[in-house]
């Protein structure tokens, strides 16, 4: 009997039954594919590490050649300085391993894609590059003839490119720039290394293709982020489920609620209509799994087998399909669980009762939860990455001159630059403080930052005169609210024996990375925070000698009315050639000018990339909620046919009929939106909270991006609205004049 009622509820509630199931499918489809392309792509890194490794067994990173070793290949590890349409790239420095190139490609099967091999006995600086190792954040890599400058510890090399690399990224391990004599020897004094490939009799301490470490290193950046997404995935498609399924099943109870009640009357339990419910949950949730499953497996065939980046072939993830089926059953419980209340609700007496109400609550209620997703990303990406967003009271800019620097007394010959109100060394230097590590590369340490001005940063203890004072008489420090945060000192308090004058509130992470004021001399890249102090005080922390201590960095005051006129990018790059010029263009370092606007700039820019990239999972199960109004506008059509006749009886057209459907849809995505931006903002910010205590002491801030999240809002409403009409207009082409 309840199966009968079931089978006769779904022939009769087509769309409803088909909205909950395309919905379904749609969240198992996302899952299968992603997980399945994970596996796929995956499944690549090993016939790429064998295909780089062809004819070679092995590969070992050592300092000496060893035996057995049929090719070594010495290379450097150095950064880049490469300027896409002349602005210097935003981000952690490009770096490269650089090897001396042999007679031949040594990847064997890895042909050269653009240009040429490098030509050995060519007197001119000459490189060959793997192509995706010369992309980031966006940039396009440069082009054959362009001439790349190349920074290590000891000096600069500059060399042109003449070739590209065909193939996928090569290992870590791997060089991925190739130099001529010519090109590598301008680098004689650099620390290098050796890469040795065995063709037979590999030593058993050689890593192999077959090695899980050599396989890990082919995994692309995109199948990394790929695996991270997989969590946020699962829990877009759990939430989509369960929320069309109540839907639906909110919907059926009430289409159904004179059957359930005569069944009732007829000694039917409550249990009776919690059977009925969970069967129809059931079927449901089935059908749009298998459905969803198949199109997956038939998507991913078709992606995988129309490009030539999976060599592969697929690789089905049958664990996580067994899984997600393996959820369905406590999916469609939960769902039941969730419309409980209103299958106990029907009574018997509701038999006799020829009113019927219209059931909105669900979809608002799945509406909200869609949005609430939404918000909770972009205000959880937005809230991150105010923390490194560059506090305005830093200097304007901040300029390089690694890695050998220039003579302090240079300086003199930057005063009267053009467009520069200041100009001043600034020196920086990192010391280790007290603790440890079992990373070196984390070790705690400190970025002493001394120069002739402390700019005008906001004290939150302390204050700006008095600490001023205090660095430059008695060579107490100024230390940022991180810091503080972190190793709960405050003003007063000693750090190496040095008295604190005051706490700064400052954003210091995009500005210290970019200006490459980190990881020098030997030093971890990675920092606990700025410590402001006096020349004097640094100095009398730098343990070599004073004729090695050159000047590496400047802070630069931008004349307001130039940078007004020219803007920020002319504005730098003038007043960076300038400085060059000045300085002689010396082969010892490269002047790099990192504008703070162009830094806030691009964090902004690859922020916005990296939480829309993220924010797009819960936009799509946005939009497949939004197929539940097609669901809503039929029931709503049939709960007020008698009431919609007589509108049209009075004259009413069927637009207007239309019209009036739409509009009960607007309402209640109005009602979601208004309910999803309070829940999403308050789970974005406590999601923040969580991800931030990765940094010790790292400053909280609830940031709500109100442009995209308004953005949104109208792309939510557009959603309803798109799913909304069709239907309204069908069904107001059936409404006749009672």
């Amino acid at each position: 009997m309840i199966a009968h009622l079931a089978a006769t509820s779904i022939r009769s509630g087509k769309a409803r039954f088909a909205c909950a199931v395309i919905g379904i499918a749609a969240a198992t489809g996302a899952m299968v594919f992603s997980t399945s392309l994970v596996a796929t792509n995956n499944a690549q890194a090993p016939y790429l590490a064998r295909r780089a490794a062809a004819p070679w067994q092995g590969w070992k990173v050592q300092e000496r050649a060893g035996a057995n070793a049929d090719l070594a290949l010495s290379f450097v590890n150095l950064t880049v300085d490469y300027r896409p349409q002349g602005r210097v790239l935003q981000g952690p420095p490009m770096r490269a391993m650089l090897a001396l190139a042999p007679g031949a490609n040594p990847y064997g099967a890895v042909q050269l894609a653009e240009g040429r091999w490098v030509n050995a006995a060519s007197e001119d600086r000459e490189v060959v590059c793997v192509k995706g190792a010369m992309r980031r954040f966006g940039a396009k890599a440069p082009a054959l003839g362009e001439e790349l400058k190349f920074v290590g510890r000891e000096g600069t090399m500059t060399a042109r490119i003449v070739g590209y690399l065909d193939g996928a990224k090569l290992p870590r391990e791997f060089p991925y720039v190739f130099a001529n004599a010519s090109a590598f020897n301008a680098l004689s004094r650099e620390k290098r290394s050796t890469i040795l490939l065995y063709s037979s009799g590999a030593p058993a301490d050689a890593l192999t293709s077959e090695s899980a470490e050599v396989i890990a290193a082919f995994k692309s950046d995109e199948q990394r982020r790929m695996d991270y997404a997989t969590p946020l995935m699962l829990i877009a498609a759990i939430l989509t489920a369960i929320s069309l399924l109540v839907n639906s099943l909110l919907l059926s109870i009430e289409s159904n609620r004179k059957a359930l009640s005569i069944l009732r009357m007829v000694g039917m339990g409550r249990r009776g209509a919690v059977a009925f419910t969970l069967v129809e949950s059931l079927v449901m949730a089935l059908c749009g799994w298998a459905l969803g499953t198949l199109c997956a497996l038939a998507g991913l065939w078709i992606f995988v087998h129309t490009g030539d980046s999976f060599p592969a072939g697929c690789a089905v993830a049958t664990s996580r399909i067994l899984a997600t089926l393996a959820a369905i059953l406590p999916v469609a419980a939960v769902a039941v669980l969730c419309a409980l209340k209103s299958a106990l609700g029907v009574r018997p007496a509701d038999a006799l009762s020829k009113t019927k109400r219209p059931r909105r609550s669900g979809m608002a209620v799945t509406f909200a939860l869609g949005f609430a997703a939404f918000v909770a990303v972009e205000v959880w990406g937005a809230s991150l990455m105010r923390a490194f967003v560059p506090s305005p009271e830093w200097p304007d800019a901040i300029v390089s001159l690694l890695p050998g620097g220039a003579s302090s007394f240079d300086i003199e010959k930057l005063r009267d630059i053009e467009g520069v109100s200041r100009i001043s060394e600034l020196l920086p230097l990192q010391v280790f403080l007290e603790g440890k590590s079992d990373n070196p590369r984390r070790r705690p340490n400190a970025l002493f930052l001394a120069a002739e001005w402390l700019p005008d940063f906001v004290f939150t203890e302390g204050e700006r005169a008095s600490a001023a004072a205090a660095l430059r008489d008695k060579g107490e420090v100024v230390i940022t609210r991180m810091m503080s945060r972190a190793r709960n000192l405050h003003k007063g308090d000693e750090i190496l024996g040095l008295k604190i004058a005051g706490v700064i509130d400052l954003n210091w992470h995009m500005v210290t990375s970019r200006g490459l004021l980190r990881g020098l001399n030997g030093m971890p890249p990675m920092t606990d925070g700025p410590i402001f102090a006096s020349f004097d005080t640094v100095e009398s922390l730098d343990r070599r000698p004073a004729p090695m201590v050159k000047m590496t960095h400047l802070w630069v005051e931008y004349d307001k009315e130039f940078l007004s006129r020219n803007g920020v990018f002319k504005a730098g790059r003038h007043i960076e050639d300038e400085i060059a010029r000045r300085l002689g263009y010396d082969e010892a370092y490269t002047v790099r000018l990192h504008a703070r606007d162009e830094i806030q700039d691009g964090t902004l820019a690859h922020g916005n990339d990296v939480i829309g990239a993220a924010a797009r999972v819960p936009f799509f199960f946005l939009a497949v909620l939004a197929i539940g109004f097609i669901a809503m506008i039929v029931a709503e059509a049939d709960v007020r046919r008698h009431e919609l006749a007589a509108y049209r009886a009075v004259g009413a057209t069927r637009a207007d009929i239309a019209a009036l459907l739409v509009r009960s849809a607007v309402k209640v995505a109005l009602a979601g939106v208004a309910a999803g931006l309070p829940i999403g903002a308050a789970a974005g910010y406590l999601a923040s909270l969580k991800t931030a205590a990765i940094w010790p002491g790292m400053v909280h801030y609830f940031v709500i991006p109100w442009a995209v999240t308004i953005e949104g809002a109208l792309g939510a409403l557009a959603l309803a609205i798109a799913f909304a009409t069709p239907a309204a207009l069908a069904l107001a082409r059936k409404t006749s004049i009672s």
